[in-house]
């Protein structure tokens, strides 16, 4: 009786508390959506700078690794020249020895073993 004078209906009252409870959760859903998208960006940031990163760093890699400049660090750094042809040697292969089975299966066993990881 005294709901009624002060007019609590409980289809009312639970009316009022779903649209409540609605409005929360739109809320909250928005503020994670706005989070969500502020890492999306910062990562599309971090992306975009170690993309430039890397192409930056492969640029450095091949102009380190070009003939020229690898002969100029050789020849100021260690002192390396190019071999003159009278300083190269050329080994005769023995065709009678090398036709067995046996140094051919040797030639192709690889030098290093596997790598173990």
């Amino acid at each position: 009786m005294m709901d009624a004078l002060m007019g609590f209906d409980p289809r009312r009252v639970a009316k009022f508390a779903g649209l409540g409870a609605l409005f929360l959760f739109l809320c909250w859903q928005h503020v994670q959506a706005t989070r969500i998208g502020y890492r999306v960006e910062s990562t599309r940031r971090e992306a975009r700078a170690l993309r430039s990163r890397v192409a930056d760093l492969r640029l450095k890699v091949d102009e380190t690794m070009a003939p020229a400049a690898l002969a100029a660090r050789a020849n100021t750094k260690l002192g390396m020249i190019p071999a003159t042809p009278s300083s190269l040697r050329s080994l005769a292969v023995n065709t009678a020895e090398s036709g067995g089975l046996l140094p051919r299966l040797w030639a192709r066993l690889p030098l290093v073993g596997p790598q173990r990881s």
